[in-house]
Parts: C-alpha cells; structure tokens; sequence
C-alpha cells in the first residue's frame, strides 16, 4: 500500500525557512504575525498556516533560539533609541536655525515694504 503524500505537506526546507523568517523578526523586533504573514507568502501558504505550524511543530524545537533572539533587540533597541536620539537633537538644532533665519528674513522684508510704501507715497505727492 503506497502511502499518499498531500498537496500542501511541510518540507524540512519549510520549516527551516519559516522558522529562519521568525527567528529574523523577532531579533529585529517585529512580531510574529509580521513574520508569519512573510513567511506566507513567501512558501505560497496562508499566515494562518505558517502560524499554526510554527506554534504547533517548530516553537519547541526552537524554543532556545527564540530566547536568545528575544534578548538581543534590546541592545538593537538601545542603538536605535540613541540614533533617535541623536536625529532629535541634529534636528531641533537645525529647526532652530531656520527658524531664526525666518525671522531674520521676514524683517528684511518688512523693511522693504516699509521702504516701498514710502517711495509710492512720496511719489504719489
């Protein structure tokens, strides 16, 4: 009796890249639904499926992983809140300088629209 093979059967390739898709998310600090909805279309499948058979078959097997990705964001975190940071500060300062060069602008052209309604009005009299 020759057993029959379903359609949509995972592949040890499946897993391993379903859950190399996971792992990579949840370093990065996405969730898993981001990673399953990757995964699906990637492998051809619906997220429902990548996410019942990560939950289901691959979580136990790469439970240890999991842990240590899940503990390495915060240090990616803690870089990217300093870059942020650091963009913030670069930014107010350069708002900033805009903002006086604004004003510096906007007297300039008051002045001249002072100046322009004096000379209309000396010409009118």
């Amino acid at each position: 009796m020759e057993l029959k093979k379903r359609k949509d059967q995972w592949t040890k390739e499946d897993d391993e890249r379903l859950a190399e898709i996971v792992l990579h998310n949840v370093q990065n600090g996405k969730t898993q639904l981001e990673a399953f909805e990757m995964a699906a279309i990637e492998l051809g499948r619906t997220k429902q499926a990548c996410g019942f058979r990560w939950n289901k078959t691959l979580r136990g097997q790469y439970s240890q992983s999991l842990l240590a990705v899940r503990n390495q964001p915060q240090q990616s975190m803690r870089s990217h809140l300093k870059l942020a940071l650091t963009s913030f500060d670069e930014l107010t300062e350069a708002y900033q300088t805009l903002e006086m060069k604004h004003r510096e602008l906007q007297n300039e052209h008051d002045k001249l629209v002072k100046w322009l309604q004096q000379g209309y009005s000396l010409m009118k009299d």
